[in-house]
């Protein structure tokens, strides 16, 4: 007898597969052979690592009710830990949280918001959703953040836009989808000056806005004016400098203390072209 029930522990072994020896390929997996004997629509394609039964009940606890394993209802035996629908977050993370990204998931804007990881990360099949953030390219990474965040995908639209739709840049580029502590870009100037190179400070005559930061200017997704401005000009510099209040030297003489007017006025930067700071002229002019 017990040469009988030794021989059929090590048949199931071989049918079902250990969890603790769970192959890297889900679809290669002995265990998760059996899943896919029903579930082939679920796995057939992007599973891409561990058992299912990682995620799911086992096999043999699965198959216990024999309603279970002759109709395929998983009602009999539910899926560990999980929903019907899509895993939580909590659950991915109970393997994934050797990922340094994880430390800062919890003060995400994502998380805040109650964004799942399998509404961005793949299960089962990928679509857009890719689970590896290095295969998160081009046109796919757009068009996974626009199913959330379409008022941005149209700023992409406006005559003055960074490059995203030509595949010139990604949303990903600017934004960590998982360690992100605000909605908008955190050192928004660090981050824009990392590829805008040429206005990086320091500078010994700094300008104040660019010291708050490049969006009190600029909208980084896309402006109906040019260079991405919020504002045309001269109303973008009239926000803070107004016409009443300025009153300085035109055409090189130092001393003209008329009102600013004509041509001078449309275009503030046909003479201050030093916008975001100088090292030798302190009325940012060169």
């Amino acid at each position: 007898m017990k040469n009988i029930v030794g021989i059929a522990a090590i048949c199931l072994g071989a049918l079902f597969g250990s969890p603790a020896l769970a192959a890297p390929d889900a679809k290669t997996n002995t265990g998760a052979a059996q899943c896919v004997s029903c579930h082939e629509t679920e796995v057939k394609t992007h599973v891409y690592h561990g058992d299912c039964v990682g995620c799911h009940v086992s096999a043999v606890d699965h198959a216990k009710n024999e309603e279970a394993r002759e109709s395929g209802n998983a009602g009999a035996a539910k899926l560990k830990s999980l929903k019907a629908g899509a895993p939580e977050s909590k659950d991915c993370l109970s393997c994934h949280e050797s990922d340094k990204k994880r430390t800062h998931f919890a003060f995400a804007e994502h998380n805040k918001a109650g964004v799942q990881c399998a509404e961005c990360h793949g299960v089962h099949t990928d679509k857009v959703k890719k689970l590896n953030a290095s295969q998160l390219k081009g046109g796919k990474t757009t068009a996974l953040c626009a199913t959330c965040h379409q008022d941005v995908l149209a700023k992409f639209n406006l005559p003055s836009h960074h490059p995203v739709k030509e595949g010139g840049a990604t949303c990903t580029g600017c934004h960590d989808p998982h360690a992100s502590k605000q909605a908008t870009l955190g050192a928004v100037t660090e981050q824009c000056t990392s590829c805008h190179q040429s206005v990086r400070g320091p500078q010994v005559f700094e300008h104040a806005p660019v010291v708050e930061g490049c969006t009190t200017c600029h909208d980084p997704h896309g402006a109906p004016n040019r260079k991405l401005q919020t504002i045309a000009q001269p109303m973008q510099c009239l926000q803070c400098h107004s016409i009443a209040g300025n009153r300085h030297g035109q055409g090189g003489n130092a001393n003209n203390t008329a009102p600013i007017s004509g041509s001078v006025l449309r275009d503030c930067v046909s003479c201050h072209s030093a916008i975001h700071g100088s090292s030798t002229d302190q009325h940012l002019r060169f």
